[in-house]
Formats: C-alpha cells, structure tokens, sequence
C-alpha cells in the first residue's frame, strides 16, 4: 500500500515479516528497505539526506501504518 508519495520517491507498507518496516521506491527504480522506528538500512541503496529527513518527520505515520497492517507481527 503506498502511504507516501514525494518529489523523488514514494513509500510502500505492506501486510509483511517482521521486521517493521517500509519500502522506499526510488524514481530510478531502485528500491531501499527501511526498518522502522530507527530508519535502519535493511537493503538496497542508502536513502539520501532529503528522503531520511521526510521519513524522520512522519515516522510516526510509518510505525503506526506498519503496526495496523501487521498488529500479530513482531520481532
């Protein structure tokens, strides 16, 4: 489900295995892994200062998303 859409990049939390966490789609294609809450590297490329700053902002909204997708799975 794509929660966040940005100038560069969109964000995507899906019914998933733990770890929490989302998945960042670049406007190359690429795709980051992100844990959540700590905004953690889990694979793909590094996110660049622009995107870590957005996601810092909501990450709230992330966490919150990922626990009402997933409420059963944790680490």
């Amino acid at each position: 489900m794509k929660i966040i859409e940005g100038d560069n990049y969109c964000v995507y939390v899906y019914i998933d295995h733990p770890p929490p966490h989302c998945h960042v789609r670049h406007s190359n294609g690429d795709e980051s892994r992100v844990g959540l809450p700590l905004l953690n590297l889990l694979s793909g490329p590094k996110l660049n200062k622009k995107i870590h700053n957005d996601l810092i902002e909501k990450i709230d909204f992330l966490s919150d998303k990922w626990e009402e997708l997933n409420p059963d799975k944790h680490d």
